[in-house]
C-alpha cells in the first residue's frame, strides 16, 4: 500500500507547483499581509499626513471609511469574497490575532468567545464573524443591504481597536489554544493521516484564507476525511464545489488512500473534537483507551 509521511510530502509538494482551481472571480482588491514594522509605521504616518492636509483645507477628514482622532488614523477596507453575503474587513494598522490563528463565530450565541464579535452582532444584519490574523469575515443575512452595513461595521471596528479592549475573551482565549492544532500531528496518527494534514496546511487553507474563508482537519474515517468549512466558505453557493471539486479533488490526487472528503456541521465538529481530547487526556493518564 502507498504511503507517504508529511515530511515527505511536504517536499514533494515544495517541488512541484500546485493550483486549486478556480472556483470564483478573485476579489478586486489586493490585501497586503504586513506584521507591525517599519512599513506599518511609515504607512500609517503617511495616511495621518493626508489627513491632516485634507483637514486643513476644510475638506471632511474621512479617508476610505478611516476615522481619524488624535492619535492617528485607522483605515478599514473592504475587499469581496466568493461568497456575495461575505465580506473581509481589514485594515493595515491592525491585527486581530496571533499569525495564522483564526476563530469562528458562527452565530450570536458564540459570541461570548469575543468582545468584537459581540459588538459586530449589534449591528442588525449580522449573521456571523471569523476572525483571522489580520481580517475579519462578516455574513450578514441575505436580505441586508452592504451599502447600510459597510460603513457601520467599519465604524465598530474602528471604535473597537480604539477602546484598546481584547479581541477575544478570557474563555475565547482558552478554547483558541486548543482550536487552532487541528493540523499539527498527534501521536496515533497514521502516515495517511500525517499527510492530509500537512496537505491542508501547506497549500489547501492558505488558498481559502485568501478568500476569506478556512477549512479545518476534524477526523478521517475508512478514506473519508471530516472537514469544518468555517468563514466565507461556510454557506456559500459554491461550497459544494469548493469542496468536491477542489478540495476533495486536491486530496486524492495526492494521497490515494483518500476517497471523499465530507463537510460536518459545527455540532458534529465540536461533538468529534471533545471525544477526541478526552482520549488524549485518557492517553497521557496512561488509562486503557478502548477502540475507536
Amino acid at each position: 500500500m502507498w504511503k507517504r509521511s508529511g515530511v515527505r510530502l511536504a517536499a514533494l509538494l515544495a517541488a512541484r507547483q500546485l493550483q486549486l482551481p478556480s472556483l470564483a472571480v478573485q476579489s478586486p482588491t489586493s490585501v497586503l499581509t504586513i506584521n507591525a514594522g517599519s512599513f506599518r509605521r511609515s504607512l500609517s504616518s503617511s495616511v495621518s499626513t493626508m489627513c491632516a492636509a485634507t483637514s486643513s483645507s476644510g475638506c471632511s477628514s474621512a479617508i476610505a471609511g478611516g476615522v481619524t482622532t488624535a492619535r492617528r488614523t485607522i483605515v478599514v477596507e473592504t475587499s469581496e469574497t466568493p461568497n456575495p453575503d461575505c465580506l473581509r474587513f481589514f485594515s493595515m494598522d491592525l491585527s486581530f490575532l496571533k499569525p495564522e490563528f483564526s476563530v469562528d463565530i458562527p452565530s450570536p450565541a458564540h459570541a461570548y468567545k469575543s468582545p468584537l464579535a459581540e459588538a459586530l452582532f449589534g449591528v442588525a444584519g449580522v449573521e456571523a464573524v471569523f476572525i483571522a490574523d489580520e481580517y475579519v469575515t462578516v455574513r450578514r443575512h441575505p436580505q441586508a443591504d452592504w451599502a447600510v452595513l459597510i460603513p457601520t461595521i467599519k465604524e465598530v471596528i474602528v471604535e473597537f481597536a480604539e477602546s484598546k479592549e481584547g479581541v477575544l475573551s478570557a474563555a475565547g482565549e482558552e478554547e483558541l489554544a486548543g482550536y487552532n492544532d487541528d493540523t499539527e500531528p498527534e501521536e496515533d496518527d497514521d502516515e495517511v493521516v500525517l499527510a492530509v494534514k500537512e496537505l491542508l496546511a501547506s497549500r489547501i487553507r492558505p488558498m481559502l484564507r485568501a478568500d476569506g474563508g478556512n477549512v479545518r482537519f476534524i477526523d478521517m474515517d475508512d478514506g473519508t476525511v471530516f472537514l469544518l468549512l468555517e468563514g466565507a466558505c461556510k454557506s456559500c453557493p459554491s461550497s459544494h464545489i469548493t469542496l468536491k471539486s477542489g478540495i476533495e479533488r486536491m486530496l486524492m490526487h495526492w494521497i490515494p488512500e483518500v476517497v471523499e472528503a465530507q463537510e460536518v456541521s459545527d455540532e458534529v465538529a465540536a461533538d468529534i473534537i471533545a471525544e477526541k481530547r478526552l482520549r488524549k487526556s485518557m492517553r497521557e493518564q496512561g488509562e486503557v483507551i478502548t477502540a475507536k
